[in-house]
């Protein structure tokens, strides 16, 4: 699967619906989470940025591209122009998950994962669920 495909599924699209929303507030005001800018929800420069990259160069990792622990409200800037800046994002993820759970992420990123229709199918159900869930609490800025 491509880079614009992949960001183009149905799962992608739940899955950063949900974070989005679950991280803003009840205004829908969200930080980036590696430049402290504020932005107001739907703002198309915030991002959902991986900590560990779903493409990188020529290689592609799904095994940790749905996973809660890899991911943080971002910048478009931070994002695309920064790389996401992996330091600060590393940083930040420890204060949410602890240095054991990102570690464990880290060796994670090694195994060999591959996505199907029927597999990205399953995450889109999960996410677009999870965000209708959150959106009948918080109400919802998309």
């Amino acid at each position: 699967m491509k880079s614009k495909q992949f960001y183009n599924t149905t799962a992608w699209k739940w899955f950063r619906k949900y974070h989005i929303l679950n991280q803003a507030d009840n205004d829908f005001n969200i930080r980036c989470r590696t430049s402290g800018r504020f932005y107001t929800l739907p703002d198309k420069r915030v991002h959902l940025g991986h900590y560990i990259k779903v493409f990188d160069g020529n290689s592609t990792n799904f095994a940790t591209a749905f996973d809660d622990r890899n991911v943080l409200p971002q910048s478009y800037s931070d994002n695309k122009y920064f790389s996401g800046k992996p330091d600060v994002m590393r940083h930040e993820l420890i204060k949410d998950w602890g240095l054991d759970e990102i570690q464990l992420l880290e060796i994670r990123k090694h195994n060999f994962c591959k996505l199907g229709k029927f597999e990205l199918d399953l995450i889109s159900d999960e996410y677009r669920k999870k965000y209708n869930d959150l959106k009948k609490i918080k109400g919802s800025p998309f």
